[in-house]
């Protein structure tokens, strides 16, 4: 049986192995899955979000809230690389309002990958600093789970990075899988001349997206929805200066 790449250091392989990503060719439609209608659409809005208080919680809505380990990424570094600024330009002239674009605004600081979800509220970060590490960031990944959120995969830059994201989860009891950023929310089905193009755009800068990104700190994030709008970060243990 052939081996799976490593989830770290090769995600949009090993994801590839085990059969996660939408089937783009399979299909002519993009639906969006239940757990997405359910969860996220509710949220893909603009309105004030008062706190919460553990009454008329939606699916997607969490009290007390969940805890988990977050490495935060650089918003304004996927921004100003010229690739991601040019999927975004092309995303948005072929979806146009299939895309929640708001939500770029609004998660800008909370854009993150989850290296531990699900924590207890005992769970406890190593002290710092920690040993620095260097990570990539790729480009879009739909799956077959959840379906209707774009992700971007991100990667451990070197073996040395990879280990030490490794000795985290195994401190904090997490399972070892690729690392996703979730980035941008569809609002609804994508059909016809919109499916083949977000297809198009997905195949063409998976490949060619490749942020370097090394984070200052990892978090210790109490969330109280699924996209984060309501969330705090209870600790930050900084990574060393960079390397």
């Amino acid at each position: 049986m052939t081996a799976l790449p490593h989830p770290l250091l090769d995600p949009l392989a090993n994801l590839d192995m085990q059969g996660a990503q939408f089937d783009w060719d399979g299909y002519d439609v993009l639906r969006l899955d239940d757990r997405y209608r359910r969860r996220h659409l509710p949220l893909l809005h603009e309105a004030p979000r008062p706190r919460l208080a553990g009454d008329d919680l939606s699916p997607a809505e969490y009290w007390p809230p969940i805890r988990s380990a977050v490495i935060p990424i650089d918003d304004a570094a996927l921004r100003a690389d010229a690739d991601v600024a040019a999927f975004l330009d092309d995303l948005r002239a072929a979806l146009g309002p299939a895309v929640w674009w708001p939500g770029l605004r609004l998660r800008a600081g909370l854009l993150h990958t989850t290296l531990a979800p699900g924590l207890g509220p005992e769970a406890a970060l190593p002290d710092g600093p920690l040993a620095a590490i260097h990570l990539v960031v790729r480009g879009p990944w739909l799956g077959r789970f959840n379906t209707g959120r774009i992700y971007l995969p991100v990667q451990a830059a070197d073996a040395a990075s990879a280990r030490q994201l490794e000795a985290a989860r195994v401190r904090l009891a997490a399972e070892h899988r690729p690392l996703l950023a979730g980035y941008l929310q569809l609002t609804g089905d994508v059909r016809g001349e919109r499916y083949a193009a977000l297809r198009g755009l997905v195949r063409r800068y998976q490949a060619r997206i490749q942020v370097p990104v090394t984070p200052a700190d990892l978090w210790l994030m109490d969330t109280m929805d699924d996209l984060v709008l309501r969330s705090r970060v209870a600790r930050r243990v900084p990574f060393a200066a960079k390397t």
